[in-house]
């Protein structure tokens, strides 16, 4: 049989991966598997408590940023400078209702 110069160097190699012994996996390989396993369904049956949209930052720090606004805005609209009361059959309950007491509505012409 006739072979050919460029496929020499490619047998060579392959009858030396032929002679290489098994692969073994380091010792305790199959204890860590197990318990890296067992921390991964943990770790999601402590997930699966939690609404799908908390599991992700996303929407978790959306939820948050959006509490935090309306607390804000509630805050706010609480706090804001009261309109005094006035006796509603008074002069001055009539002109706050009309809001007549703009000084420009009567201005000389």
């Amino acid at each position: 049989m006739n072979r050919n110069s460029e496929d020499q160097p490619w047998e060579d190699r392959f009858r030396k991966l032929k002679k290489l012994d098994r692969a073994q996996p380091r010792p305790y390989f199959y204890t860590r598997l197990e318990a890296r396993l067992k921390a991964r369904i943990e770790q999601s049956e402590a997930a699966a408590v939690l609404p799908w949209w908390l599991q992700k930052p996303a929407y978790a720090l959306g939820t948050l940023g959006l509490l935090i606004a309306m607390n804000v805005a509630v805050a706010l609209w609480q706090n804001r400078p009261a309109v005094p009361e006035t006796d509603p059959g008074t002069y001055e309950a009539f002109v706050q209702d009309y809001q007549l007491n703009h000084q420009n509505a009567f201005v000389d012409e």
